[in-house]
């Protein structure tokens, strides 16, 4: 049972990003590549943030008790995610990559969130759902994986919008507001689990409709932008 539970909490965790590329035009355009970098810039990032928090950071006395003090350092040291985005599409955008721009963005994007699960969920997993029957614990950390697929969607897309010098000051507005949304986002669902005594079900429901707003608000901003794009070349 012990193994049966494993292999439903890594599909669970990781079907989805093999059904995304398979099932869209990634693997026609072979952007495998493109998904393998963004992993990798994904990495790099992650081991710069590490770094610059376990310098300057102060380690919490009572990990169960939220403080806005320990929260701001972990947000502000958050923009290095949308740095790490933007090299990345600057990357893309200097080999004159001719692909899509959708596709470019979800190339991105899921290269990134698939690091993401490979380095947080993958040895949790193999560590713990091999020795239990059953434990919301690890089916909620392949959820957690799915919720994170839909927020750095939204991300890879409002990066690549900020980096339009044509973009429409109403949506950078709503690019920045995005990106600020998406900061604070983590922490707010900590505040809900320490200071609330909410449980981690409807955190990860609060994480979910936010990030489907958000993406929503990022593609809406992507599409308006596309057909101005068009109309001005006719």
């Amino acid at each position: 049972m012990g193994l049966f539970h494993f292999a439903n909490c890594l599909l669970l965790t990781y079907a989805p990003y093999v059904v995304v590329y398979r099932s869209t035009d990634l693997l026609d355009e072979s952007l495998f590549n493109s998904c393998l970098v963004s992993g990798v810039f994904f990495v790099v990032t992650q081991l710069i943030k590490t770094f610059i928090l376990a310098t300057f950071m102060m380690i919490p006395e009572d990990s169960n008790v939220f403080s806005w003090s320990q929260e701001l350092p972990i947000i502000l040291v958050g923009v290095l995610d949308y740095g790490g985005l933007y090299m990345m599409h600057q990357r893309l955008q200097r080999k004159g990559t001719r692909k899509p721009n959708h596709l470019r963005i979800l190339a991105v994007a899921l290269g990134w969130a698939c690091a993401e699960a490979l380095v947080h969920y993958l040895i949790p997993l193999w560590i713990g759902a091999r020795d239990v029957e059953f434990s919301w614990d690890y089916v909620e950390m392949g959820v957690q994986s799915n919720i994170n697929l839909i927020l750095h969607l939204g991300s890879s897309t409002v990066v690549w919008l900020g980096m339009r010098n044509d973009l429409d000051p109403v949506a950078f507005m709503a690019v920045a507001i995005t990106c600020c949304c998406q900061l604070v986002l983590s922490s707010v669902g900590n505040y809900m689990k320490l200071n609330l005594n909410h449980a981690s079900s409807t955190v990860l429901v609060m994480r979910f409709a936010c990030a489907a707003v958000l993406l929503v608000v990022a593609w809406i901003n992507f599409r308006l932008y596309s057909r101005s794009v068009a109309s001005r070349r006719e």
